[in-house]
């Protein structure tokens, strides 16, 4: 390309060459002076600091030639050949023939200094690899400045909501910076450009939708299609009203402008901000009225997932083996809008475990409810009852304004717990004592309802299977749940405090069926036969005056484990060991750390594990102390 060299440019500030800023050169092995010129674009550190300048190759090259009205020579034609404007001996040539003849004249002439091995990056075709040569070409553009102006208008009006919100800024400040646009593409597939251009006058062009024909005669005038086809990303742009029959149909009245448009983010600028623009041009309106950037699911070690690479992984045997509600909510899990996360087998084994957990739950409560379907309004008849009541109100409303808000990962967690930890391992426990089917029903009807939009095979094959409603689960409605004794709720929730420190007491001290000691008759009355069946007593008593226990400290009622000072002595020493011996693993640790030659000669992966095992040493230490501090 030094043969369409236009100019030589210096940095103006480069005090080297600014005597020479205006004067003109002899370009090597060309009959043409060209001349020295002042930009700022040139890095006075690199190379020698003067940059040749070939605007009919180069696009930073093209701009600095629009800065200082250069001309723009092709050297090199598009069957990649050196081409007509090149020196005469180099014509015909292909661009590596030309390449190593320019190489051996300038050493001929005595203009070449050296040859340098330099490795830099050049563009290839993903397609056949040959390298890509900048060409000049005329294009058909889109002035940006009167549609980005309306754009940034109506984004700094909030009229489109993003999720997250962030990316509206992003795209404001991309809009702001937006050059024209270049709508045309060479290429042989794509919708062709409704533009005929006059065979015996190259300025008369013409609108024309007849775009199967190569040639139109009108007027006696003979007019050539132009070849090109439309920038998908322009084409793509019309998408939210084009699809609706604009102006006239039926469904472009109905439903334009979108509620939702959600896609990746490395399409918020080429797709996202065009159908923005376009819209507020053809229609007068935002396209959507919300736009949802999600994030990409990337290989387990965090890497972009490649065919090439071999990093992918196949959803079929992820399906065969888990299932596909299973895949579908591990991808959702702890996800969160536009950022990228690792491919987590075990998130998608943990869904696995929630669908077999919902079948469980479903063949429990279908054994108990038997073929009565469930009530609309279901009668609490326990504390228990109102508190599940309760916290499925709590449930539905929560998760309802997450899904609203485009919180999937948050709404499914919250699904998740109340279905694992209350539903399950509280009420289910509670039933087997006092059961009442009815509500055990009803509120499995409200779980596999809530739960359906995220997994929603399982939980019609459920629903199906109980065969309690006629219709599909996917028709039914969003559940209503009724209200419920908030009082009665909080007792159960005290309750619940009790089974659950009575428990852990229990595991630590190796307790088998402790007693429980109490100063809450009316409480106890009520509750007592569950709690003992819940923590695994072996009886309650009334705690007589000169009797001492083990005080339950999670829960506001007078209770207390019957344990012997023998068992707590011998727990209070066997945790003093184990604080000691937790203090000499952190000392050993942070000796080593502070050894110098250590940090400095061990390989850095064991170093960091050191820290590690410090971090974690210290988190059991704090541990021991507060449960020596309870005792």
């Amino acid at each position: 390309t030094m043969l369409g060299d236009a100019a030589v440019a210096v940095n103006p500030d480069d005090e080297r060459y600014k005597k020479y800023i205006g004067k003109t050169i002899r370009l090597p092995l060309t009959e043409r002076d060209i001349p020295v010129i002042a930009d700022k674009m040139v890095d006075r550190s690199f190379g020698t600091g003067a940059v040749k300048i070939t605007p009919a190759h180069d696009p930073n090259d093209f701009e600095v030639a629009q800065r200082h009205d250069l001309p723009k020579m092709t050297v090199i034609d598009f069957e990649g050949k050196m081409g007509h404007d090149a020196p005469e001996e180099y014509r015909g040539l292909t661009v590596l023939e030309a390449r190593e003849k320019v190489v051996a004249d300038l050493k001929e002439q005595g203009s070449l200094e050296k040859i340098e091995e330099r490795q830099h990056s050049v563009g290839h075709c993903y397609k056949c690899d040959t390298v890509i040569q900048p060409l000049l070409r005329e294009q058909w553009f889109v002035n940006m400045q009167p549609l980005a102006k309306a754009a940034i208008e109506a984004l700094k009006q909030d009229r489109i909501k993003f999720y997250p919100e962030a990316k509206k800024s992003q795209l404001v400040t991309y809009l702001e910076g937006l050059r024209d646009w270049n709508i045309s593409r060479q290429i042989a597939w794509g919708i062709p450009i409704p533009a005929f251009q006059n065979v015996d006058d190259p300025d008369d062009w013409i609108f024309n939708e007849a775009v199967d024909k190569a040639e139109l005669v009108i007027d006696q005038q003979t007019y050539r299609r132009d070849p090109d086809v439309f920038d998908t990303w322009f084409s793509s742009s019309s998408w939210p009203y084009a699809t609706l029959g604009y102006p006239d149909g039926a469904d472009f009245k109905e439903f334009f402008p979108l509620t939702l448009m959600e896609t990746g983010g490395e399409i918020l600028y080429p797709w996202v901000s065009r159908m923005i623009m376009l819209s507020l041009y053809v229609t007068g309106e935002v396209p959507f009225e919300s736009v949802y950037i999600h994030g990409y699911v990337m290989a387990e070690d965090g890497s972009k997932m490649s065919k090439s690479v071999g990093n992918v992984v196949d959803p079929i045997p992820v399906i065969e083996k888990y299932g596909s509600d299973a895949l579908r909510l591990g991808l959702i899990s702890g996800r969160t809008p536009a950022v990228n996360r690792g491919y987590d087998t075990r998130r998608i084994e943990e869904a696995r475990n929630f669908c077999n957990k919902l079948w469980n739950v479903a063949r429990y409560i279908d054994d108990v409810a038997g073929e009565e379907p469930a009530p609309s309004e279901p009668w609490p008849a326990n504390p228990a009852d109102n508190w599940v009541l309760i916290k499925l109100q709590q449930l539905t409303e929560r998760l309802t304004a997450d899904l609203d808000g485009y919180r999937f990962a948050e709404a499914y967690e919250k699904l998740y717990h109340f279905v694992w930890d209350d539903f399950a391992d509280w009420y289910i426990e509670v039933s087997k004592a006092a059961p009442n089917p009815s509500l055990l029903a009803f509120g499995l009807e409200t779980i596999l309802i809530l739960a359906h939009p995220f997994a929603p095979f399982v939980t019609e094959a459920i629903w199906q299977q109980l065969g309690w409603q006629a219709d599909l689960l996917a028709t039914t409605a969003w559940p209503e749940v009724p209200s419920a004794d908030a009082k009665a709720a909080k007792h159960f929730e005290e309750l619940k405090d009790i089974v659950s420190e009575a428990r852990q007491l229990s595991r630590t001290l190796k307790l088998t069926k402790p007693t429980l000691l109490h100063q809450e008759v009316a409480f106890m009355e009520a509750n007592g036969p569950l709690i003992i069946r819940l923590a695994k007593l072996d009886h309650i008593e009334l705690l007589e005056e000169g009797r001492e226990g083990l005080r339950l400290t999670n829960s506001r009622r007078h209770v207390w484990l019957d344990v012997d000072k023998e068992t707590l002595k011998g727990h209070i020493q066997e945790l003093r060991s184990k604080q000691q011996a937790q203090n000499d693993v952190i000392k050993h640790l942070k000796k080593r750390l502070k050894n110098k030659d250590y940090v400095d000669s061990a390989p850095p992966a064991v170093v960091e594990q050191t820290r590690a095992q410090l971090d974690e040493a210290e988190k059991t230490l704090g541990q021991l102390n507060e449960e020596l501090a309870r005792f």
